[in-house]
Order: C-alpha cells, then sequence, then structure tokens
C-alpha cells in the first residue's frame, strides 16, 4: 500500500511541474527517477520526460517515451490513456487528449477527479470541443460523477491552463 502512495504523490508533483510548464524540474525528476534502483517508480521518470518533451512541442517523441515506461504491472490502461491524454493537452492537441480521454473513461464504475479536470481545461482551451468533452465525461462514472462532470464541462470557461 505504501508503495501505491508514494507512487500516487510522486505522479501529482509530476502533473503539478506539467501544468506550471517546468520543463526543467521534469527533465531533474525524471533523471532522478530514472537512476539507480527508484523502487518501482521508473514509469514516473518516463512520464516525467514525456510530460517536459511534450511542452517542448516533441509530440511523438514524448508519446515514445511514455511508452518506453508502460510494463504490464504499471500503469493500467486507462492510466495509459489518462497519461496520454496529458501529453496532448500539454502540447496543445486538444482534439486527440479528448480522444485519449474518451479511452481513458470508457465504462469506469468511477472516475479519478483529475480526469473531469483535465477534461475541463481542454474545454477552457478549446470551447469548441464542450459538446465532445460532455459526451467523453458521460461515459463512465457513477451516475452522480457523470452529472456533475457533465455539468463542469459544460460551464467551463477561460484559457488559463489548469
Amino acid at each position: 500500500m505504501e508503495n501505491v502512495s508514494v507512487r500516487r504523490g510522486v505522479g501529482d508533483e509530476v502533473w503539478r511541474l506539467a501544468k506550471d510548464a517546468d520543463t526543467a524540474a521534469l527533465h531533474r525528476a525524471a533523471d532522478l527517477l530514472l537512476e539507480g534502483d527508484p523502487g518501482g517508480l521508473l514509469y514516473d521518470g518516463h512520464r516525467a520526460r514525456a510530460f517536459a518533451l511534450a511542452l517542448d512541442g516533441r509530440v511523438d517523441d514524448a508519446l515514445a517515451e511514455l511508452n518506453e515506461g508502460w510494463t504490464e504491472d504499471w500503469p493500467f490502461p486507462a492510466a495509459y490513456a489518462t497519461d496520454t491524454a496529458r501529453v496532448r493537452y500539454l502540447a496543445g492537441d486538444y482534439e486527440q487528449s479528448l480522444g485519449a480521454l474518451q479511452l481513458a473513461v470508457h465504462g469506469a464504475d468511477r472516475l479519478d477527479p483529475a480526469i473531469s479536470e483535465l477534461v475541463s481545461a481542454v474545454v477552457a482551451h478549446a470551447p469548441k470541443l464542450r459538446l465532445r468533452a460532455i459526451k467523453v465525461v458521460l461515459g463512465g462514472g457513477t451516475a452522480w460523477q457523470r452529472l456533475c462532470n457533465a455539468a463542469a464541462a459544460a460551464t467551463v470557461s477561460g484559457s488559463a491552463r489548469n
């Protein structure tokens, strides 16, 4: 259980750095996580590097880096699809980001709140994708989550990176 908490904490911090567009810190984090024996955090090192590459506009390299860290054990396919969506989002490819999120959401019993936050961030940057975003969040989660997430996607405004 402790490894799951550590992985989540590292993952949250890597995503925070990406949202802040701190490519230097992402590269440092990747170097640290990929050196030696990071205690099951190799994927997070590849993920950090992928986010930095995406911020630099190198989407294909970012997706290849993300794929390099994917193993049979981690991440689960829905989590990998979410990270693919994040790479696309960071690179400004909002339509493809929603496509990856659709795979992550499809049929899920419960949704990680980070997914609905990312959907709302996509809509904030690309309002023309609002209807598609609503359809994505209606594809998974509890009935209450579907309702709340659809309402959030329908009413989001602005253009700030979330």
